[in-house]
């Protein structure tokens, strides 16, 4: 009893830390120093795939406590933070844009996925939430479909505990596109 209590403890003590080291990033001035660590969360697609990224739960709260800044809200408590991260702990989001070909001819975005393989004997492991949103080109309205941007959401201890992870982007005729392997230890 006594070892739980002491782990639940350092737990307590551990989240604390990063709220506050959340809260200390996301309210910098240093547009470099955010630059820098939102660029540590990228990873490197090939493509079709123009970008994708993967947004952890301390990244979220950094992310967070930035657009309060950005709209002049200093006042965001560790607390504020902790009760906002809650429908996301032990979760894991994962961002990708698939460029299109030039002369498609969607109307809506395509139902492209984005799933973690886990290894070769072991079955993958589907989003709990996926969204897909059309990316236009910016100036003249009415053109046509320029990409895809999905985000999906998985369970991290889920692909913590697979032997190989990699993250697979495919087409609406499931073909594959990219697939990259995914190293959470590397993230806060």
């Amino acid at each position: 009893m006594l070892i739980r209590v002491v782990l639940l403890a350092l737990a307590f003590a551990a989240q604390a830390t990063d709220l506050r080291d959340a809260l200390r990033l996301g309210r910098t001035p240093d547009e470099a120093l955010y630059a820098s660590f939102s660029r540590g969360y990228d990873l490197s697609p090939t493509q079709p795939v123009a970008s994708a990224e993967v947004v952890t739960e301390f990244r979220r709260a950094v992310m967070l406590v930035r657009e309060r800044a950005r709209l002049g809200d200093l006042s965001v408590t560790e607390y504020d933070l902790g009760v906002a991260l809650k429908p996301f702990a032990g979760t894991v989001t994962i961002v990708a844009q698939v460029n299109l070909r030039p002369l498609n001819t969607f109307t809506k975005p395509p139902l492209y996925d984005l799933y973690i393989s886990t290894g070769r004997s072991t079955p993958p492991v589907g989003a709990s939430t996926i969204r897909r949103e059309a990316v236009f080109p910016m100036g003249a309205p009415g053109g046509s479909m320029m990409a895809v941007r999905i985000e999906a959401t998985f369970p991290r201890d889920t692909i913590l505990a697979a032997a190989a992870p990699e993250l697979v982007v495919t087409d609406d005729g499931a073909e594959l596109l990219w697939r990259g392997r995914l190293d959470l230890s590397r993230f806060r």
